[in-house]
């Protein structure tokens, strides 16, 4: 087939979706391509999901949120014992208020054998050790700053947060309960967003990148249909199945959010037999057997696959090696 006979074609198949077209002159309608409603099943889930994990060490004081709660605006699911990070922290703050206050003595006591120094009234070598103990103690408060900020931090991962409005999906303790580093306590979900995964196949993945029409989904668990949208493609590939992982999202109110809610995505898919759909006037019929005319005045024997009646009439699933979407054929009958 040659490059200017597929690009008739492609229009003409193009235009068939659409709807027939007739010639008013010449009584002729083009075959349009026959296709096949698939429906896959899948099942709701969260956007995203987050393990909850113990930073530190200790007893537990609190839990904030159960299985099914959401998580509040301070973003608290479970508090652990702080008792003795604040206590080391009020000692770290007394030894620095003390280093403080030596320092600025030893600045005052330095200064004075700078000045005595100056006029030859004062050791060179106690001038020294003045100031190494000055610096030493200097040393000593950064240290102490920064173990102040270590505590500080220590203090904050007590507490065992989550995002806001995330839901609860997991609870593993309880208070009193003694938990240690790296422990997972809980998890939690994200449903202001839902996705319906689904595996496809290549045709089947084709065919829902080149929708036109809004896509939808059907939720027989809440007899709705909803507005979806592609979230991602996952650019792996299944060797096995030889599918490929979609996400839908789900857009629009629900009654309820949540994991588990079947969800059905219906596809529309080119018949791979090669079938076309032609209107009942330009198919004629003999005994058993079914036949069409081309615009050139040729008759060809086609099979008969089955019939769809819809606004425009009632149009036939035929089949023949010789037709081809865009074929042109005349109306017989009632024309």
């Amino acid at each position: 087939m040659n490059t200017t006979r597929r690009l008739f074609l492609l229009a003409a198949a193009i235009c068939c979706l659409v709807g027939p077209v007739r010639s008013a002159e010449q009584g002729l309608v083009a075959a349009r391509p026959s296709f096949r409603e698939i429906a896959l099943t899948g099942f709701s889930r969260a956007r995203a999901s987050l393990p909850l994990v113990a930073e530190s060490s200790g007893k537990v004081m609190e839990v904030a949120a159960d299985i099914g709660q959401t998580i509040d605006t301070a973003g608290l699911f479970a508090r652990l014992d702080e008792r003795f990070i604040r206590l080391d922290l009020e000692a770290n703050l007394i030894q620095q208020a003390q280093i403080r206050s030596r320092l600025e003595y030893d600045g005052r006591e330095a200064q004075r054998y700078r000045e005595l120094a100056k006029k030859g009234s004062a050791s060179k070598s106690r001038l020294d050790e003045l100031e190494q103990t000055l610096r030493d103690n200097q040393h000593r408060l950064d240290e102490l700053v920064i173990q102040e900020q270590v505590l500080d931090e220590r203090l904050r991962r007590t507490r065992i947060t989550a995002p806001a409005g995330w839901h609860v999906i997991d609870r593993r303790v309880e208070p009193g309960q003694r938990v240690n580093q790296g422990e997972v306590l809980g998890a939690v979900s994200d449903f202001s967003t839902l996705l319906a995964p689904y595996a496809l196949s290549p045709e089947q993945l084709s065919t829902l990148r080149r929708q036109t029409e809004p896509l939808t989904l059907y939720l027989p668990d809440l007899n709705l249909t909803v507005s979806t949208r592609i979230h991602r493609i996952n650019p792996g590939f299944d060797p096995v199945t030889r599918k490929t992982a979609v996400d839908l999202a789900i857009e629009g109110e629900l009654p309820e959010r949540r994991g588990g809610l079947r969800t059905i995505l219906v596809l529309r898919m080119p018949e791979s037999t090669g079938a076309v759909m032609l209107p009942e006037t330009a198919v004629e019929q003999s005994y058993e057997e079914f036949w069409v005319t081309r615009d050139s005045g040729d008759r060809l024997r086609v099979v008969k696959l089955g019939d769809h009646a819809g606004p425009d009439g009632t149009w036939l699933r035929i089949a023949s090696p010789a037709i081809q979407p865009g074929d042109r054929f005349r109306l017989t009958k009632g024309h």
